[in-house]
């Protein structure tokens, strides 16, 4: 729960969760939002649970007015499906910045946003910030004969030492484990 609690305002901390399911207890009490990756249920509906979020933080109107205007401009974008729900998360984020707010969204694996505003901390956007790093990284090799070879391992494995090429077969490191030609490393994005 200490981690839920930077989606709650002062006034939020004596909420009565059920212990067995936090998440649901914070979505009935209208602390977080679930949105489906593909688009909001009814146009404005994150700009409106944003600009309640915001009041309940106590800041003035002119943060709701910027979080509506960032959402509506952001919706309007000719992008593909799917790119919407995103793109208004990342501007309602931007237009909170001013009032020490941010957009926090709890992954749990599955095609649902579940959003919520907190104070913006390093703590809080590194527990829960739309932009904290991937636990996961890319290693890619780029054999001789073309192919691309691709690893998507999380931060705290080793990075691959042993491997063939998925195009050609060629053994793509030495019997020490180095690459035969240099590894690129990514985050996951």
């Amino acid at each position: 729960m200490s981690d839920m609690a930077h989606f709650l305002a002062a006034a939020e901390r004596g909420f009565l969760l059920d212990a067995d399911d936090v998440v649901d207890s914070l979505i009935q009490e209208g602390v977080l939002l679930p949105v489906d990756w593909s688009g909001e249920e009814r146009t404005g509906q994150i700009a409106q649970f944003v600009s309640a979020r915001v009041a309940a933080f106590g800041k003035d109107r002119a943060v709701v007015a910027a979080v509506e205007s960032a959402a509506r401009q952001a919706a309007g974008a000719d992008l593909d499906r799917g790119e919407h729900v995103p793109a208004i998360l990342r501007a309602v984020d931007e237009a909170l910045a001013s009032a020490g707010l941010a957009l926090g969204e709890l992954r749990s694996g599955d095609d649902t946003y579940r959003v919520g505003v907190m104070r913006r901390t390093t703590a809080s956007s590194l527990a829960w910030g739309l932009d904290r790093p991937s636990p996961e990284l890319l290693y890619i090799i780029d054999c001789p004969c073309g192919g691309m070879n691709v690893w998507q391992l999380p931060e705290t494995e080793a990075k691959p030492g042993e491997g063939e090429c998925d195009s050609c077969g060629r053994d793509l490191f030495d019997p020490a484990g180095i690459p035969i030609v240099p590894m690129v490393v990514e985050p996951v994005r």
